[in-house]
């Protein structure tokens, strides 16, 4: 019989596949102030927890696949057009009077370009993009009441906490994610609108989006924290959003880091940079919003109330 002190040990990979099992222990995380030191001290110790809720994030919200299916020209007619808007004339006049000068001519403003253009496919893809809207509020739930235990540092457990979150406020998030889905896509559009056109209003609609992101850090946290109506949390996220501004500037920032990094790894070596968001691209912008948002609902929202209440239970 094989002596007790003489365990086999565990392959590396058990760990990865096995996030919720018992370990040697993890390191202490740092006390004092939620900065960023404290920040990055959580997301190295849930560095695999934030694999699988990536994975979470974008299967979760499958129906964007729709949407790269038509971006990548499957199900797409492809033909030819002109490059340059003479072409037509050109060619007018290489049909009722041909020369060697003509043809010259055409040598340089006939040369043609690739273009898809959508079929009946595409339509219905496109259409089906939209449920979305109908996703984006229960997995954004699941997943924020996640990462607001490990910032919290509680215990977690993947598939009731990411379940249970969604059953007890699926008739809110499900609103709220309907709600917060237009509200991107709108200003989303807003913004290639008005940069076509060249117009100031780019810019503007380019605070405004910043601003909405930064509002969205609180939105989730609140909803499954307290019992507010939907009309309070989005009034109380941009509140939230003005008070804690510093604190979420630098989250955002963050945000906008891990997009930057995942444009180089395309331009670089374009496998990496295809794998990138499927690893801890969009989880790590969930995370940091969460933990730029909570500490603060816990300050100004959760503290007072239980020093007020001393022998209530939290």
């Amino acid at each position: 019989m094989e002596n007790n002190g003489n365990k086999k040990k565990k392959h590396f990979l058990y760990s990865l596949f096995n996030p919720e099992g018992n370990g040697k222990g993890v390191d202490k995380i740092p006390d004092g102030p939620d900065n960023i030191k404290k920040c990055f001290a959580i997301y190295k110790r849930n560095l695999t927890n934030m694999l699988y809720l990536n994975l979470i994030l974008i299967f979760g919200n499958f129906p964007i696949m729709f949407f790269l299916i038509t971006r990548a020209g499957f199900f797409a007619n492809n033909s030819t057009r002109p490059v340059s808007s003479l072409y037509s004339v050109l060619h007018g006049i290489m049909l009722h009077n041909p020369s060697p000068t003509t043809m010259a001519l055409n040598g340089v403003y006939g040369q043609q370009a690739s273009f898809s253009y959508p079929t009946i496919t595409t339509y219905i893809l496109i259409a089906l993009t939209l449920l979305v809207i109908f996703t984006i509020g229960p997995v954004r739930c699941g997943v924020t009441y996640i990462m607001r235990s490990m910032v919290r540092r509680d215990a977690v457990f993947f598939k009731q906490d990411f379940f249970g979150s969604i059953k007890k406020n699926f008739p809110q998030c499900l609103i709220v994610g309907i709600l917060d889905g237009l509200s991107i896509f709108l200003l989303i559009y807003g913004m290639v609108f008005y940069k076509n056109y060249q117009s100031t209003l780019f810019y503007v609609n380019i605070i405004v989006f910043s601003m909405y992101m930064m509002m969205r850090f609180y939105l989730y946290p609140l909803m499954i924290t307290f019992k507010l109506s939907t009309w309070k949390l989005f009034k109380n996220s941009v509140i939230f959003m003005i008070i804690a501004f510093k604190r979420n500037i630098v989250a955002y920032s963050g945000c906008i880091l891990m997009f930057i990094i995942a444009y180089f790894l395309l331009a670089l070596y374009y496998p990496i940079g295809i794998i990138f968001p499927f690893v801890v691209m969009f989880s790590s912008c969930v995370y940091f919003g969460t933990f730029a948002a909570y500490p603060k609902i816990k300050e100004i929202m959760i503290d007072p109330y239980y020093a007020n209440n001393p022998k209530t239970d939290e």
